[in-house]
């Protein structure tokens, strides 16, 4: 069964392996996905068959998110970067391609800054990282509001405000349902954290010196101009940024062949990886 049982949440998760022998050098590194803030793995499906086509691709719910169960704890990324931890050290030992959108995106970099020896590189699509603080000063009320059915509601509604840019109507009907499906409990607590936690990368100020330590090569599709400078800050040598700016939040979904194609070119470049 496609669950992993930890000692304290059972998560949803697969565990694939390429149809073939892993394609060679880069292509052939296993691949980690983390889905965003209130998605699922199921965000990943229009690239699932290019990646296994070439690597072992492992998929994962987060706690509270998707099938996985949701227990009362805490809903912050360092929580979220320890599930993750134990899901690479029972599944894809050794280091990993780390691809994350949104949420996803600043979980892996923490992850890469805190395990380096979990991740060979990070794919990061649209990171929410880097935002601006009146976007905090916006979203406070909303996060303390006492019912979360109210929390839960108000942020279906801020989802389908960033959603109205996505292109097929399809796809903003798949990411209501997401947020519907999950416990109002589990959407008012992680909204909380991720404005609020020590550990969030929600906002420039805390984001920047993380960026900074990460020594991986880094791949960044970025939408927002503002996150997307804030990337180029702290980039090195190993950093490309792709700027995207016809496309919605879920760049991964509406443009599937322009992210795999980009992937594999940018992992083709790389240094050839260690064995």
């Amino acid at each position: 069964m496609p669950f992993l049982e930890l000692d304290d949440v059972r998560l949803f998760c697969t565990d694939d392996l390429p149809d073939r022998a892993p394609a060679p050098g880069w292509l052939g590194v296993p691949t980690v996905l983390v889905h965003g803030w209130l998605g699922t793995s199921d965000s990943w499906i229009h690239l699932l068959p290019a990646l296994r086509r070439r690597c072992r691709t492992v998929t994962v719910d987060l706690r509270g998110h998707g099938a996985s169960q949701a227990p009362d704890s805490r809903y912050d990324a360092a929580e979220f970067v320890g599930d993750l931890v134990r899901v690479l050290a029972r599944l894809a030992p050794g280091p990993a391609v780390v691809m994350g959108h949104s949420m996803g995106a600043s979980l892996a970099s923490l992850l890469a800054v805190e395990h380096p020896e979990l991740v060979a590189a990070l794919a990061l699509v649209d990171p929410d990282y880097g935002g601006r603080p009146e976007e905090r000063e916006r979203l406070l009320p909303m996060a303390r509001q006492s019912d979360p059915a109210r929390v839960a509601g108000d942020a279906a509604g801020l989802i389908a405000r960033i959603d109205a840019a996505t292109g097929p109507e399809h796809l903003r009907e798949w990411h209501r349902r997401d947020i519907e499906r999950m416990p109002p409990f589990v959407v008012a607590r992680s909204l909380r954290q991720n404005l609020d936690a020590p550990s969030s990368l929600r906002f420039a100020a805390q984001a920047g010196p993380l960026l900074a330590r990460r020594r991986q090569p880094v791949l960044a599709f970025h939408r927002d101009p503002g996150r997307e400078a804030l990337e180029r800050s702290h980039a090195t040598a190993a950093t490309t940024v792709l700027a995207v700016r016809d496309t919605g939040h879920w760049i991964h979904q509406e443009r599937p062949e322009f992210v795999t194609r980009e992937l594999e070119a940018w992992l083709r470049g790389l240094p050839r990886a260690t064995e």
